[in-house]
Formats: C-alpha cells, structure tokens, sequence
C-alpha cells in the first residue's frame, strides 16, 4: 500500500534523470574550428576586491560590407566560454547581418576572477549590463538581442527584464529548477553557501547535460571548461535565481523565442511551456524538442535551431 499516488509528472521526470547519454551525433569536432574573430576585440574590465580584472571579449563581424542591422549579445552556460558558440555566433554574422558580441563571465572561460564563483546576481548583472553600454556606444541605433544558454539563458531573460534589448533567444535556459535533479545535494549547497562559499568538500561532478558521451570526453579536454565542484556560494546564488524567476513569467513582456528540451536533467523540461502559458508578450515563440537534452549547442538540433535564430531576428530587425 503507498501513502501517495505519484503524478504523471513526478513518473515523467524520474524516468528523464536516469536516461543514459547514448548518441553518437555532435557537431564537427573541435568546435575549435570555427573561430570568433577576436582580433582588434573590445577591453571590458570588472571590479573584483577593489582590483581591476580582465574579463574576454569575443566579436563576430557580419561578412558583407553593409552597415549591421543589429547586435546580438551572447552569454554561456555555467562553467563554459563563449568559445563553444562561435558556429552560431558566425552564422548569425553571416545570414543576419548581426554583430555578435560577448564576454567569458568573470571567473570563467579566459577571464580572470576566482575560478567558479558566481558572487551575486546584482554584480553579474551589473558585468552584463555594462557591457552592453559599452557595445552600444559603438553601434548607436541598431537592434539590440540577448542570446543565451542555462545560465546564459536565464542571463538574457534578465536583460530583457530589465528593457536593455529589444528580445531575447533563451536556450535551455536556466528559468526554472528542476526537483528531481540532485536534491539533496541543493540542500547541502544552500547551508555551505553561508557558511564557506568558495570552499567546496566534493569532487568534482559530470552532469548528463549532453546526450552524446563524446562530447563529455571532448569538453574534458579544454582547459577553458571549469570541471571543478560547484562553489557552494555559486550554487546558493544560482538556486536562488532559478526559484525566483518563475513568480516574474506573468509580467515578462519583451519578445522571446525560448528552445527547449523534453530530456533535459538539468533545469525544468516544462519551462517553455510554462513561459509562454504565463508571459503577457505579444511575441513570443517556443520550439520544442521531444529527444534533446540539455547541453544542446553541439548536437543535431543544432542544424535545425540555428536556421531558426537567423529567422527570428531577421523579422525583428
């Protein structure tokens, strides 16, 4: 006899955390290949302890001799570099005519800071938002668009909150927590991110974000991934933005095009379909794939999600 009926829901998203990365696709390896083009790149410094910091800039300039139609703002994932995203980020140069512009979060990728340490979500914002001060002084008049993956998904939604771009391209984004992923270990996080929280006792950890064992193997490899545990404190933050977001969907209003997947262990599967139940935006999109995973940048959706990113800000330049 069970004390409880589990829901559908409940049955759903069980089954989703032990699935078993088994594909074989990903995109052309090393991404590597495909470079941002950094030379002449812009100087964005951050304050850290009273001390200046470097923090990388990476730029994508479109191909033809036309004057850009509009800037688009890039942000990664948590414990990436934008070095990942440069396919996209060329794509976007190519066929929208798009300056693509971005920075590696202070103590990630190439830019210098504490090794994994998401401070606060006030100093990430304030990184982000001059950053695109800065841009816009270069480029006045033109289109401004956030696009970003987890947690730089969740970046951009935040820009978008606060009227910085005219929309937003939300990746998997980092909108929701999902339950079902590590809660105990949550737990832990949000007492040690008080107590030491740039002191982490745990290993380090491999999330199944990708359903492609390769791409684990490969990401390994590069020096610029943070495989380190979770800072508790960058857990804290994290975990805390991902709770508060969902009570702000009702009154996100910028226009949004939100990619996400059935498979994803990570965040919340159902928060397209949440964001766009609740948002007031008069244009918004969501595509959604039944089979992707999270970490979905080098996989075959790819192929079909970046056709779609071209479109969408073409329409809106």
């Amino acid at each position: 006899m069970y004390w409880f009926k589990k829901s559908e829901n409940d049955i759903r998203n069980e089954c989703i955390q032990k699935a078993v990365p088994e594909e074989k696709y990903r995109m052309p390896s090393p991404l590597g290949n495909s470079k941002w083009d950094e030379e002449g790149g812009i100087t964005f410094t951050g304050l850290q302890r009273n001390t200046t910091i470097k923090l990388h800039t990476y730029r994508c300039f479109p191909k033809s001799n036309q004057a850009p139609q509009s800037v688009t703002f890039f942000f990664h994932g948590l414990n990436e570099h934008l070095g990942l995203y440069a396919h996209i980020a060329q794509a976007l140069s190519k066929e929208a005519n798009s300056v693509c512009v971005g920075f590696d979060f202070r103590g990630f990728g190439k830019s210098e800071g504490l090794r994994g340490w998401l401070e606060s979500k006030e100093q990430h914002i304030e990184d982000c938002t001059r950053f695109i001060q800065q841009i816009k002084q270069l480029y006045p008049g033109v289109q401004l668009f956030a696009l970003g993956q987890s947690l730089g998904g969740l970046t951009s939604y935040l820009l978008g909150r606060n009227d910085l771009v005219q929309g937003t391209i939300l990746i998997t984004p980092a909108l929701m927590d999902n339950y079902y992923n590590r809660p105990y270990l949550k737990k832990i996080a949000l007492v040690l991110g008080i107590l030491s929280p740039t002191w982490s006792p745990f290993p380090p950890s491999y999330p199944n974000g990708s359903k492609n064992p390769q791409i684990l193997d490969d990401n390994l490899k590069d020096p610029y991934i943070n495989w380190n545990s979770t800072l508790p404190g960058t857990g804290r933050v994290l975990l805390k933005m991902l709770r508060e977001t969902p009570s702000t969907f009702k009154n996100y209003k910028k226009p949004f095009l939100i990619i996400s997947g059935g498979m994803d262990q990570i965040i919340d599967p159902d928060v397209g379909h949440e964001l766009m139940k609740q948002s007031t935006s008069l244009d918004k999109e969501h595509i959604y794939f039944e089979n992707m995973w999270h970490d979905c940048i080098a996989e075959q959706e790819i192929h079909e999600i970046i056709p779609q990113i071209v479109r969408w800000i073409k329409k809106r330049q």
